[in-house]
């Protein structure tokens, strides 16, 4: 976990050094104060806001920074929080350069005459603006899009975005065509093609691994096992990782915890519960299937492994399916402390109930919500409920939360009130 945090903050560092990077070319030399102030906004809008946006490029798509920092989901929460303040950076650049413009010329940027060059150059960065518009509100109304390939295609937009920024750019940019920025610029548009062309490769079926459906099997209600065999090269996923499934070659990818694996012959299986459009399609996939894999990402249950401090594991429905291979790693330390709390809401929703009751090392917690007449725990997962079966103090536990983000944001926020460290809670959510 150290290397992990070591690798986050070299990210973080190189992301904030390549942000302000540009800055040290911008040249003061205006006549009066307030031109200098203009143009210092405007150039921290575009020269920032663009080094950002092209972060958000390479946040964004999975085969390129996660090969360097595992965590997949804190990559993508890190896309999330720069795409929230992103847009209050970039609209700098038009505001204070249109005031720039009017200040020293007396010179409205808006009024284009397409005849001319700069201003067909005016009209593309306008073009871009519109474009960010668009993606931000598909952004901030993702839930409300019936279909997710509506919003993945929408948002892909950023790549034509980024594109039309270099456009606009370096033909009339005079920090990117006076000084050695236009280099550095240049270098970045080069990265961006490349980055462009691997993403378009990956979706072709390179860079992924292929795989055979094996076998297909019922767990539960609505809930399947598809188990695959490498064809040619396999994965090595650790305890606790996923990776993303797409089913035929035009087919979504989507991501699921590898919840079982054979180290021997490559074979890997994830569990699918119905709970969406692909989910409930890939209850019907059949033996002899092609399926394109990537990853293995994340590090989900890496604490448990790497610490000897006594494990809590808190499932909610399909939610189980990180611990499964956990439970059988932890079966080589009989001397540790092991719980699992397992919250559904009726016994015939509970996934591998045999194999889960049949562990002699683990102690089990069943918890149904909908099921009156159930002898054992009712209701849901509480942090009260943990105390009365957990003989520690909770400090002293490690925990690990996989379910529904209501259950696992609650129960987390009532470990966080009950004083356990945060860095002794982790979670990781099965929605998308």
């Amino acid at each position: 976990m150290r290397l992990l945090q070591r690798q986050k903050l070299i990210l973080l560092l190189v992301l904030a050094v390549s942000v302000v990077f540009p800055l040290m070319f911008v040249q003061f030399d205006e006549p009066s104060t307030r031109l200098n102030a203009y143009k210092l906004l405007a150039k921290t809008g575009a020269l920032c806001g663009g080094m950002l946006m092209f972060w958000q490029v390479l946040l964004g798509f999975r085969g390129a920074v996660s090969r360097f920092v595992p965590d997949l989901i804190w990559v993508l929460g890190l896309h999330r929080k720069i795409g929230t303040y992103l847009p209050l950076l970039i609209v700098l650049h038009p505001v204070f350069i249109t005031l720039y413009y009017l200040d020293k010329y007396d010179w409205n940027l808006f009024s284009l005459n397409i005849s001319l060059s700069f201003d067909v150059f005016v009209l593309i960065g306008i073009v871009s603006l519109a474009l960010l518009v668009v993606i931000i509100i598909s952004s901030l109304f993702r839930p409300s899009f019936r279909s997710y390939s509506t919003w993945y295609f929408l948002h892909l937009g950023s790549y034509i975005l980024l594109l039309l920024m270099f456009i606009h750019s370096i033909p009339i940019g005079s920090t990117i065509g006076l000084t050695r920025l236009g280099q550095f610029w240049w270098l970045l548009a080069g990265i961006l093609a490349l980055v462009t062309l691997f993403r378009i490769a990956t979706r072709l079926g390179l860079f992924v691994k292929r795989h055979l459906v094996s076998d297909v099997r019922q767990v539960g209600p609505g809930v399947t096992r598809i188990t695959m065999q490498p064809v040619g090269g396999k994965m090595e996923p650790i305890t606790g990782q996923f990776i993303f499934l797409r089913w035929g070659f035009w087919g979504n990818a989507r991501p699921f915890t590898v919840s079982h694996y054979d180290r021997l012959t490559g074979k890997l299986s994830v569990t699918v519960k119905a709970l969406g459009k692909t989910t409930t399609l890939l209850q019907g996939i059949q033996k002899g299937e092609t399926v394109y894999l990537e990853g293995p990402f994340g590090v989900f249950t890496h604490a448990a492994l790497e610490h000897d401090r006594p494990v809590v594991m808190i499932a909610g429905g399909i939610g189980i399916t990180p611990f499964t291979r956990l439970f059988d790693e932890l079966a080589y330390e009989p001397g540790r402390e092991l719980h699992l709390f397992y919250g559904n809401k009726y016994t015939h929703e509970i996934v591998y109930k045999d194999e889960i009751e049949g562990m002699k090392h683990v102690n089990v917690i069943h918890v149904l919500s909908h099921e009156d007449d159930y002898a054992g725990e009712k209701g849901f997962i509480t942090v009260d409920l943990l105390k009365k079966y957990l003989p520690r103090d909770l400090k002293e536990y490690e925990f690990l939360i996989c379910g529904p983000p209501v259950m696992t944001e609650k129960i987390k926020t009532e470990l966080t009130g009950d004083h356990v460290p945060a860095g002794q809670i982790h979670y990781e959510l099965f929605s998308y």
